[in-house]
């Protein structure tokens, strides 16, 4: 953690803060793939219980499989989640996109995670909760010192109490500042974070961690 400690020393230059950004990003891109895997999880098993829906479960579960047979299996996967996309409803189609992320972002494949997690993004027929979620994991994976400002306009609106991934959203908000450079804003809500008794515990820790850096 010293060297974190000694690149914000250096005033935050563009080059150094994109380091951090990567340093910590990857911690909260992990976190987010445990969420999307559990919100895959329950949408298929709710999926069973409704006789309309078993077909598309069924395709889902299959494809899931291939996924969690191994890297050789990955481009069966990619084309068992295209078909759900093509054929399912509006729920399925936006965990095929986020599994088809998930795989490319496993292939260090970052620019057709990005465009996956779009389609769910842009999507108004998808329900608003995977619609904010895959804004967050695109800030996630896509942000710059340079796309900062442009993805936290994108982040404020999710960055609401009464949004399933507000906590997420103000993290990723903060960890965008630091990228870009802007230190007020960024312990603005890293104190914010830290000091909220309702987010995750891990959240609230990374949220110190990256105060005593930027304050060193």
């Amino acid at each position: 953690m010293v060297d974190i400690f000694q690149e914000v020393e250096e005033d935050l230059k563009r080059e150094r803060t994109e380091r951090l950004w990567r340093k910590y990003g990857k911690v909260v891109v992990a976190v987010a793939a445990v969420i999307v895997l559990g919100v895959a999880g329950r949408e298929g098993w709710k999926s069973y219980e409704h006789s309309t829906r078993i077909e598309n479960g069924t395709r889902f579960a299959n494809a899931l499989e291939l996924v969690n047979a191994g890297p050789d299996k990955s481009q069966a996967a990619l084309d068992a989640f295209d078909t759900i996309i093509a054929k399912g409803d509006d729920g399925f189609v936006a965990l095929g996109h986020f599994q088809k992320a998930r795989i490319f972002l496993s292939q260090n494949e970052t620019e057709k995670a990005v465009t996956e997690l779009e389609a769910i993004a842009s999507d108004s027929d998808v329900d608003k909760v995977y619609r904010d979620l895959a804004v967050v994991q695109i800030a996630m994976n896509s942000g710059t010192a340079d796309n900062a400002d442009v993805l936290i306009a994108r982040l404020k609106p999710i960055a609401v109490p009464e949004n399933t991934w507000y906590h997420s959203a103000r993290e990723m908000m903060a960890v965008l500042n630091i990228a870009a450079g802007k230190k007020d804003e960024a312990k603005s809500l890293l104190t914010e974070l830290a000091d909220d008794k309702t987010a995750p515990a891990d959240m609230r820790g990374r949220a110190s961690e990256l105060l005593k850096a930027i304050k060193a």
